[in-house]
């Protein structure tokens, strides 16, 4: 067995495996500032991103955006979403999937998540439904899709709009299908660490005609045909250069998301046999890893904090996402509601991430599993974790 030492000796001393980045990203940017055609209202390439989206996921439409909360809020928008409504949210999620019911003047319902996949529980939600209800997010958390069927009966059966966040989750599946064709309007972000990248960027995906036109409106200024101005609207247009760089990133996500599944099958096989819940894929999912995260056993939680600063001195970049389910934050304090989501309490004080990016080469991420099971035993060997565990006994 390789010397704890050893590997140190073998880690990056500073980190960063960002997009990857070649000379064909390079090349198209390059086309698109020679044109002098930047932006979206004088270049056909933000169209042509759009289709050739729409047509990779299976969607008829696709609207670009400056970001994913720029998405998720047209959208809201769009739907008529606004002051009094409700909508139901993960209690464990990034904060830009609640943010924009909040721009657009609505109030966010935490509900709580499962347990294993970490994506919004039907039951949970379920419970969350009032006469307020107008919508409910569903996120696909950590590029594993949330169980979107019965979501949408549950949406349907209360005529709810039901929005995906597959910010998290390009290409990943459902069902054998591409999320973005599943549920009745989806958003994507392209932001740098995301699976494919337009250095900041979203995307919308429906097969209504109609609210993606109303969409297209609501991101350039509420504009019109003939220049006329028919309802509040926002700046939230994609550049063609950032629409170049998007075509050039799609033709390369089949290949980015097998090598996070890549590196995702070497920490599962290092870290196979200790007691943790690794992450999993439902029979109905394929997941694309945007981040790998693993729980503790419930024991070691008050230790969480500590092992992941033992990684990291050891050149391991772990951390927590989430470290607190999303309603902990200051921002939400004055919301009326108890917040009673057990799952996500319990998966934010176990949650630890290991570092994961299709830029990041193989026998890297051989190393990092193999350093952080030799930690993760030490800890679970220690002298104090069995005195813990002889008074939990």
């Amino acid at each position: 067995m390789v010397k704890k030492s050893e590997l140190y000796n073998q880690m990056p001393k500073e980190w960063y495996f960002g997009p990857a980045i070649d000379d064909e990203e390079i090349e198209a940017v390059t086309r698109v500032l020679r044109s002098t055609r930047l932006t979206q209202l004088t270049s056909s390439v933000v169209g042509e991103f759009e289709q050739a989206f729409a047509d990779y996921v299976g969607a008829r439409e696709a609207v670009a955006l400056n970001s994913g909360t720029a998405a998720l809020h047209t959208t809201l928008t769009a739907l008529g979403i606004g002051p009094g409504d409700e909508v139901i949210v993960p209690a464990f999620t990034f904060i830009g999937t609640v943010g924009p019911v909040m721009q657009a003047g609505a109030v966010p319902v935490f509900a709580d998540i499962e347990p294993d996949t970490y994506c919004l529980s039907v039951e949970a939600t379920a419970a969350k439904i009032t006469s307020r209800t107008k919508a409910i997010i569903s996120v696909d958390l950590f590029g594993h899709p949330a169980d979107l069927d019965p979501i949408r009966e549950l949406a349907d059966k209360h005529g709810l709009f039901l929005l995906d966040d597959a910010c998290q989750s390009h290409g990943a599946k459902y069902k054998g299908k591409y999320l973005g064709s599943i549920a009745p309007v989806s958003c994507f972000s392209f932001q740098e660490t995301k699976n494919m990248t337009t250095g900041e960027g979203g995307m919308i995906t429906t097969d209504d005609g109609d609210l993606a036109e109303l969409c297209r409106s609501i991101r350039h200024h509420g504009g019109q045909s003939g220049g006329m101005i028919g309802r509040v609207g926002y700046n939230y247009r994609l550049t063609a250069l950032q629409a170049a760089v998007g075509l050039v990133q799609l033709s390369k996500l089949e290949s980015a998301n097998h090598t996070r599944r890549s590196i995702a099958a070497i920490y599962h096989e290092a870290l196979a046999g200790l007691e943790l819940q690794l992450p999993l894929e439902k029979p109905y999912a394929q997941s694309v890893y945007h981040v790998y995260s693993f729980l503790l056993p419930s024991r070691l939680a008050p230790k969480r904090d500590a092992i992941i600063e033992d990684l990291n001195v050891n050149r391991v970049p772990a951390h927590a996402i989430y470290a607190k389910p999303v309603f902990a934050n200051p921002v939400f304090e004055k919301l009326d509601d108890s917040f009673t989501c057990p799952a996500a309490k319990d998966v934010a004080n176990r949650v630890i991430s290991l570092p994961i990016a299709h830029s990041m080469p193989l026998d890297l991420a051989e190393k990092v599993g193999e350093l952080t099971k030799i930690i993760l035993t030490e800890h679970m060997a220690s002298k104090e974790t069995a005195a813990q565990d002889r008074s939990l006994g």
